[in-house]
């Protein structure tokens, strides 16, 4: 075993928590969930690209990558759906959670509809949806640790280290450790990854048009759509597309961040740039996993195939790219851990208990924290098969948030009756579908999801024209119709803006 790669992954978690030693130890639920929204457009973009970016990318989308090729693009295409979602919710996102003092996705939904029942309704979709997420990036980080290590740290307690450093940084420093590393491992997923494959192309390869040369005359099918050894209808791509475009920002991980921002140029900046980057880094993430589709030993194992060409490269370029995979993964897993710990405690806790203190408040995200974390762990020992569909089986879950996001923020006739059944309605639907798979849905090609999708938006629209909009929404659009081009930073002293 070379140690080489285990000591660059120790450095970096040790680096990692050097930089954010002075963010641990918050007191406040509002420095906990939101970081006094406080973080600018170069924190915003990096931390939407660790989040965007996962660790499973250079394991269960390279795999797909590898035995599909083009495909895999889709998430390139569906990007530009989600920086357009992105760009057009958040400004009243923001202007509404600093103007009612709003911290959660789900408590901004509880808001809007003036229903205790959304708001735990939505905060546990987020939960139950995102959990899988978890659950793929900690078996990646242990995956990595099994690889990087020769089998001396085996692929469970890799899981067991890489859970531990995020659990106890997430837990004493909140959303204003998890931006702070954010930003740290952006910059080393984005250029250290982009540098690294770039290299294996030119290294393997001869350079990009070499490849594509080399793939044209020897494995055309890699450039086609749907890939070799695979026949889907057309409507699947599209479908995957639009729900992971949809999807990509409702994740609680990714909205939440919008109130931790400090305006809403921020986040407009933001929604323009990460896209873009995105884009330029994961089209060169698949090149060069088409390209790599030429070596048996990758096909044996596609989704360990990065890890395979990084450790013929030698020591330290394996241990880079464990560093990457790592620092993407840790970007993701502290996003989940801090969403998912103040959905339990804001939108769970303190709505069946309102008079809990701030200090208790913290705590309980804390302990949410550990518990998720053991539970995640526990479920990561399963056989998850190829992970990217088990990812793409949770878009079918949280689009189902959509029609319920977008129709409350920008239609006063959405109302919590429609919100409240299409939600349950539409992901009843979805996952029928998927778990009972009727012949239609293979041969037509729209995933499940789509139909959940449709199906809530119409409930939605007819429980709207049923009743008139509330008195509240009337309210609510008079308060703030004319604060779009303002910097909102006070919270209101409205006793509405906390809890329902």
């Amino acid at each position: 075993m070379n140690i080489i790669p285990l000591l660059m992954i120790f450095l970096f978690f040790a680096v990692m928590l050097f930089i954010i030693r002075k963010n641990l130890g918050v007191r406040s639920f509002e420095d906990y969930a939101t970081a006094n929204r406080s973080f600018g457009f170069f924190a915003l973009t990096f931390s939407v690209l660790a989040t965007w970016i996962v660790g499973a990318m250079y394991t269960a989308w390279a795999g797909m990558a590898i035995t599909y090729g083009y495909t895999a693009l889709y998430c390139a295409a569906y990007a530009i759906i989600t920086m357009i979602v992105m760009y057009y919710l958040a400004p009243k996102t923001y202007i509404w959670g600093a103007k009612y003092g709003i911290k959660t996705q789900s408590e901004l939904l509880g808001f809007r509809y003036q229903s205790k029942t959304v708001r735990m309704l939505t905060g546990i979709w987020g939960i139950v949806f995102t959990i899988p997420w978890l659950i793929v990036e900690i078996v990646t980080q242990g995956y990595v640790f099994a690889y990087a290590t020769g089998g001396l740290i085996s692929q469970f307690w890799g899981m067991v280290i890489g859970i531990i450093v995020v659990a106890v940084f997430v837990s004493l420093g909140g959303m204003r450790s998890v931006i702070t590393a954010n930003v740290f491992q952006g910059l080393i997923l984005i250029f250290g990854g982009t540098a690294l494959m770039i290299y294996f192309v030119y290294k393997y390869f001869g350079g990009f048009a070499s490849g594509f040369e080399m793939v044209v005359n020897e494995y055309p099918e890699m450039l086609t759509y749907p890939g070799p050894g695979w026949n889907p209808p057309t409507p699947y791509w599209t479908s995957i597309v639009i729900l992971s475009g949809i999807g990509g920002f409702l994740w609680p991980w990714a909205y939440n961040k919008l109130f931790a921002s400090d305006s809403i140029r921020t986040i407009k900046i933001s929604a323009l740039l990460a896209p873009i980057i995105y884009v330029i880094f994961f089209s060169i993430f698949v090149f060069t996993a088409i390209f790599i589709h030429s070596y048996d030993e990758t096909l044996a194992d596609v989704q360990g195939a990065f890890l395979w060409i990084a450790s013929e490269s030698g020591p330290i370029a394996l241990g880079i790219l464990g560093v990457v995979i790592m620092a993407s993964s840790v970007g993701t897993v502290s996003g989940i851990l801090q969403a998912i710990s103040t959905t339990v405690s804001r939108d769970i806790a303190q709505v069946i208990k309102r008079n809990i203190s701030d200090k208790k408040a913290v705590n309980i995200a804390r302990i949410s924290v550990v518990f998720i974390s053991l539970i995640s762990l526990l479920f990561g020992t399963a056989d998850l098969g190829l992970m990217v569909f088990l990812a793409l089986f949770t878009y079918d879950g949280i689009t189902l948030l959509f029609p319920v996001v977008i129709l409350g923020l920008f239609w006063k006739r959405a109302n919590k009756e429609g919100a409240i059944i299409g939600l349950i309605a539409g992901t009843a639907l979805s996952m029928f579908l998927r778990f009972f798979n009727p012949n239609f849905i293979d041969s037509w090609g729209w995933q499940p999801g789509v139909y959940g999708l449709i199906l809530s938006f119409i409930i939605m629209i007819v429980a709207g024209y049923m009743k008139k909009p509330s008195v509240f929404a009337e309210k609510l659009w008079e308060d703030t119709e004319d604060t779009y081009t303002q910097n909102v930073s006070e919270p209101s002293s409205n006793p509405k803006s906390a809890i329902l």
